[in-house]
Parts: structure tokens; C-alpha cells; sequence
């Protein structure tokens, strides 16, 4: 966190979601059970490969998953610190952010619901809850399109990169060498 303002925002719990001034959802159906969207979601060090956005994010807590793992993320203008609050395998999953590097945001906490379509094919619902200060209230609708658009790519990015991470298992042929008479 060095190099860059902290300024520190009031955490909440994820009743927040449906009190916060604000909220974004994105919804999308990606080729993958809930099990790969979710091994995806909760490998916090690969986030740079698949959500655009994603300049850098890592675990800074001694573990990496359930309530009360912590991790940074570098996404494009915004640096935070979150903490995990849902921790339900393959179902739910959700942070409160502890602080940030942009003044004026009061509160944000953000979840991705799983739920399984047919055999192979999950519905991602991510939301980001927040409540920002007065004066930047009038900002909202600009920065509600630009956060839409960056999700929605983010989001499609996971889609990617369960079909690397199923072409990764695909077990490779292997050339036999053998003795001829």
C-alpha cells in the first residue's frame, strides 16, 4: 500500500447489498459448472489473467479462502484492501472493502452468486453495493456505465479462462519410444 492514499471505509455486512444507495448488477451465463466458475473466482493471484481490469491481486491474510480472508486487488484507477464476509463453496461469495486509494466512497461490498444451468452451464450474478459522499453523487451515472462495462468484460473473461483451465487438464498424448527387432 505504499505510494498511494488510504482512506478508510466502513465496512458492512452483505445486508448492505440490499440497502446501499447504489448497486450494479451484472448477470451472465458462462460454459462451466458452478465448481470451475468457482475455482476461478477464489484464485486470487490469477485474477490479472482473465478479468481485464485486474492489474495485480493477491492474499495478505495467512489464508486465502472463507470469511475473513483478506486480499489487495489493483483494478485499473482503484487499489483496495477487502475482506471476505460469504464464503458458501460453488454458491455465493462476498467482500466488504476496507479501504481504498479514491477518496468520497463511503461504503462497497460486492457478491457473485453461482447458480448451475442444465449440466455444464452456471449463471454468474455479481453485484457491487456502495454509497459514495454528496458531492459525488452527480458522478453516479458515469461511473455506474463505466463499472457496468468493466464487469461485464471481467465477467466474460472468467468463460475464457475455465476453458484454459479445462484444456490444462486435458491429459496430453505422450510419445513412446520403443525398440524395433
Amino acid at each position: 500500500m505504499l505510494g498511494w492514499a488510504v482512506f478508510t471505509l466502513t465496512p458492512r455486512d452483505t445486508d448492505f447489498i440490499d440497502q446501499a444507495a447504489e448497486r450494479i448488477m451484472t448477470i451472465t451465463t458462462v460454459n462451466g459448472t458452478p465448481e470451475e466458475v468457482w475455482a476461478v473466482l477464489v484464485d486470487n493471484e490469477r485474477w490479472p489473467d482473465w478479468f481485464a481490469a485486474a492489474k495485480d491481486c493477491r492474499t495478505t491474510s495467512d489464508r486465502a479462502e472463507g470469511v475473513g480472508a483478506t486480499r489487495w486487488i489493483h483494478i485499473d484507477l482503484f487499489k483496495v484492501n477487502e475482506r471476505f464476509i460469504a464464503w458458501d463453496p460453488a454458491h455465493r461469495w462476498a467482500f466488504t472493502v476496507l479501504d481504498a486509494n479514491l477518496p468520497g466512497i463511503i461504503s462497497v461490498v460486492e457478491e457473485a452468486r453461482l447458480e448451475a444451468i442444465g449440466n455444464d452451464r452456471t449463471r454468474v450474478t455479481y453485484v457491487m453495493a456502495a454509497d459514495v459522499v454528496p458531492y459525488l453523487r452527480p458522478l453516479v451515472p458515469v461511473l455506474r456505465w463505466s463499472l457496468t462495462r468493466m464487469f461485464e468484460k471481467g465477467l466474460a473473461g472468467i468463460e475464457a479462462q475455465v476453458a484454459r483451465l479445462r484444456s490444462d487438464a486435458v491429459p496430453r498424448a505422450e510419445s513412446v519410444l520403443t525398440d524395433s527387432i
